[in-house]
């Protein structure tokens, strides 16, 4: 593969040149993915895949324009950039390897068929899966738990099977004990999932040994990869598997994947890539119809042939299969018959040229824009507008036929160019004939007319510019990579934070389930608080009541007996002074005695009085104990309130 640098200054720039890229001066290699050109113009340049930048290194550094639109610098750039491509940064195999060529789908294949893992006509189910038996799990709160789907891929990665996703099946119980290992869909990912499997079923732990296992009390972890009879199971596992892919067999993934790439039979294997049916197109194209000396008479005849089989035999072929269909024939015939690096005016434009005029008034008049439209379509050539060129008010017998934009107005506008050509109409047939017959000439507009000093020329300048057939398609797939990148930032931006939200709304529902419960505890311990307090009370009162009843039945015992020796006295006084006068005597203790349990009687009002004021004051401090356990709740309510709006506007900032 390595390039000799012949003595000469051509050569001498191109060692140069390289010398320069292998040193970092110009960065080629912006990602893993991503390459640039350092050569191009800027209006040029885009964000190249590999396989797109050797081949544009390749083209110009071998192929001359017949407008010297390319220089000899620029050509030995390329050519410096070609080998620099296959050289110092060639990508490499997934698995590794020394090979530029990036590998191709039976590569892959051939390298897993050798290991002895399967054959071409086994059935897996795609994409790529693995199955997981009897993980771990633990009964809480009445449902089983186990590990989670992140640490079990960490553990599978760890030991480099590389998966991509892991998920644990969960069932009406909880956690199912199994889990589903997705891998990557390509030829790695196959190789992964047969690594695991094999892995597994070297340490006894495969499915057959699941299968034989009668005591599964342990702990073992049991892995396969998914096949026909787990797709097809009633089990949970079966089921998810029907969800999420279908059974294929390895041959026609291998088929499918030899659909999507071409090689170019002709070309040295150092330069071979796989190609993409448009891409194979285009190089075949652009060899058969460059005038580069370095391509011999043979090699462009065989690029030719390549040619022609693509349009014609390979389209035929690709028809019926579930491949993306090549582009009608019209237009491939006109890309491909075309040199790529001539400059045409775009919007893709025609020039009509010897319209009949005729004297009318003192100035000369014409066929109108659209009726020459409408003859033009009656012959195919499918024009959205035909403008015709006046000078000075004055019909100028010429017309500007504008076609569409796409390659289906490209295709119509070479249709248009050759059909006049082949009628001895086109422009060298008008720039050649000296006697103007009445005949229409007619052909594509090209950087000739662009830059004429006439109608036509300044026409062509103002609503169009000189482009080549390449320009125009490296904008548009500078265009479509621009708009799949832009599309997968807003993806992996929208998906970031619909992440970001989930995780507030977990936050904000852990936050509110927390508030709720420490709510619970704080009313629990109030009702208990008050419980506890009117319990207290009512004791208190009972107790107070049963003694003043106990003191209001003494007192009214001894105001009975007082009384009734009151009356004794009464009756002895009859008998005898000295009765008298010990009963004056007694009655003066009684009258004593009454004045002491009236004050006693005072106090017993005033004790009573003071339990009823004591009562009232009770109930006046619960009544006030129950305003100020509503007032808490309030309080607690509002301050819940608050914090749920506050969580509510920063998720609205963050938006």
């Amino acid at each position: 593969m390595e390039i000799i640098w012949e003595h000469s200054p051509e050569n001498d720039y191109e060692k140069k040149m390289y010398e320069e890229l292998k040193n970092g001066k110009y960065q080629v290699k912006i990602s893993n993915k991503s390459y640039a050109c350092p050569y191009c113009p800027e209006k040029r340049t885009r964000d190249f895949r590999y396989e797109d930048l050797l081949q544009h290194a390749t083209a110009i550094g071998s192929c001359s324009s017949q407008n010297a639109k390319r220089t000899e610098r620029d050509k030995a750039n390329h050519v410096a950039l070609t080998k620099y491509l296959q050289t110092d940064i060639a990508v490499l195999p997934a698995g590794g390897g020394g090979s530029s060529k990036p590998p191709s789908a039976k590569s892959h294949a051939a390298a897993v068929l050798e290991q002895g893992l399967h054959g071409r006509d086994e059935v897996f189910v795609w994409p790529w899966t693995g199955i997981m038996v009897n993980i771990p799990t633990d009964l809480k709160n009445g449902h089983y738990v186990g590990k989670g789907g992140i640490k079990i891929r960490n553990q599978l990665a760890k030991r480099k099977f590389n998966p991509i996703r892991v998920r644990p099946l969960w069932s009406y119980q909880g956690h199912s004990g199994t889990a589903i290992v997705e891998f990557h869909k390509d030829w790695s990912g196959l190789t992964d999932a047969m690594s695991f499997e094999k892995a597994y079923d070297s340490t006894n732990h495969g499915k057959r040994n699941w299968l034989a296992k009668t005591d599964k009390s342990s702990d073992d972890v049991y892995a396969w990869i998914a096949r026909v009879d787990d797709y097809k199971s009633n089990s949970i596992i079966g089921e998810d598997l029907r969800k999420i892919g279908y059974l294929r067999p390895i041959s026609d993934i291998l088929e499918e994947e030899a659909r999507k790439t071409n090689i170019c039979p002709y070309c040295p294997w150092r330069r071979t890539i796989n190609f993409q049916y448009k891409d194979l197109l285009q190089h075949a194209s652009a060899i058969a119809t460059c005038s580069s000396k370095k391509r011999t008479a043979k090699d462009k005849a065989n690029h030719l042939s390549l040619a022609k089989y693509l349009q014609i035999d390979f389209a035929v072929a690709c028809a019926g299969s579930s491949a993306k269909p090549p582009p009608s024939s019209v237009v491939v015939e006109a890309v491909t018959d075309y040199d790529p690096n001539e400059m045409l005016v775009w919007p893709w434009s025609g020039v009509v040229v010897n319209i009949p005029v005729e004297l009318r008034d003192g100035r000369y008049v014409g066929e109108s824009g659209s009726k020459l439209r409408d003859q033009l379509s009656r012959r195919g050539f499918n024009p959205i507008r035909v403008r015709t060129l006046w000078i000075d008010k004055w019909h100028s017998g010429t017309a500007i036929v504008e076609f569409r934009k796409d390659w289906s107005g490209f295709a119509d506008a070479m249709f248009f160019d050759k059909d006049y050509e082949t009628n001895n109409c086109g422009k060298t047939n008008w720039l050649a004939k000296t006697d103007k017959s009445s005949d229409l000439y007619a052909w594509i507009a090209r950087v000739d007319d662009y830059n004429a000093n006439d109608v036509i020329g300044e026409t062509l300048r103002r609503f169009g510019d000189p482009r080549t057939v390449w320009d125009i398609m490296e904008e548009e797939a500078r265009k479509t990579n621009k708009l799949v990148i832009s599309l997968t930032n807003i993806f992996e931006t929208k998906k970031r934070f619909l992440l970001e939200m989930e995780s507030k709304v977990k936050e904000t529902e852990s936050s509110l389930s927390q508030l709720i419960v420490e709510r619970d505890n704080i009313r629990r311990v109030y009702n208990e608080e008050i419980r506890k307090i009117q319990s207290s009370a009512w004791d208190h009162y009972k107790k107070i009541f049963k003694d003043h009843e106990k003191l209001k039945v003494e007192l009214e015992t001894q105001k009975r007996d007082l009384e009734r020796r009151g009356q004794e006295l009464m009756k002895r006084e009859t008998h005898n002074k000295i009765e008298r006068e010990r009963l004056a005597e007694e009655l003066e203790q009684n009258a004593v005695k009454n004045c002491s349990l009236q004050a006693a009687a005072k106090e017993q009002r005033r004790a009573d009085e003071n339990v009823m004021k004591l009562a009232e004051e009770h109930k006046k401090q619960k009544e006030k104990l129950h305003k100020r356990i509503i007032q808490l709740e309030k309080q607690l309510d509002a301050k819940q309130a608050l914090q749920l709006e506050i969580e509510q506007l920063r998720g609205a900032q963050q938006k």
